[in-house]
């Protein structure tokens, strides 16, 4: 089972990498730990946390620990690093849409801020290039950004190494290859998720045992291939 990353539980630094050939770490859902390549290596994520300091954070940061400790595969989204494209280079101040009557949701937030831009030629499972439409935003995608796809329940993060510009039209270079097949529907995401293990869990429930105000150690995921 997957499960979604607790917003409450989000890193206070977080850095992406495209990863080796491989990497040692247990991979498959049914625990196995191993050494096992894959084309491009896998990525990895790597997280650090400030002290859970109130009640409703501290029973988020418990539960993770534990899925943590239990080896789950999570969907984590990357936050506001800088290996993202800066919100208002893509035109908004990064908060996402309210409803059409002004209002946020019931809980007081607005809607997540998502952008995305469309693929422009099919590309295929393995490849490590693919073709994106940027006319909405212009030539914002630089090499060392971030990027993503969702492709049905499989979210997938990809380094820029390299991008050559046709008027509105980008070849993206990636790393790591493509892991799903796209098409003219599918979309680039600015603000990708991976579907990752964490393969230091000890480490990360270091720290995790105060009892009062309790928070991670560095935490070290790795990509999970679904």
């Amino acid at each position: 089972m997957i499960f979604d990353w607790r917003y409450r539980c989000a890193p206070i630094d977080q850095v992406f990498m495209a990863g080796g050939s491989s990497i040692s770490g247990g991979m498959t859902l049914g625990g196995f730990t191993f050494e096992m390549p894959e084309s491009g290596g896998r990525s990895m994520l790597l997280m650090n946390f400030a002290t859970f300091a109130d009640d409703a954070t501290n029973l988020d940061a418990s539960w993770t620990a534990s899925r943590i400790m239990n080896g789950t595969v999570f969907r984590i989204r990357l936050y506001n690093t800088v290996q993202l494209v800066p919100s208002l280079i893509l035109g908004s101040n990064g908060v996402g849409p309210l409803w059409s009557n002004d209002q946020p949701w019931a809980n007081g937030e607005p809607w997540a801020y998502d952008p995305t831009a469309p693929v422009a030629v099919n590309a295929l499972a393995g490849a490590a290039a693919f073709t994106v439409d940027l006319a909405e935003y212009g030539p914002v995608l630089k090499i060392g950004h971030v990027i993503g796809f969702t492709v049905g329940d499989h979210d997938g993060a990809h380094m820029v190494l390299d991008i050559a510009y046709d008027g509105d039209v980008a070849t993206v270079t990636v790393e790591p290859p493509l892991r799903r097949s796209l098409t003219t529907d599918s979309r680039m995401k600015f603000r990708p998720k991976m579907l990752a293990k964490c393969v230091n869990p000890s480490e990360v429930a270091t720290n995790f045992t105060s009892g009062r105000h309790m928070t991670f150690g560095g935490a070290t995921f790795v990509e999970a291939m679904i």
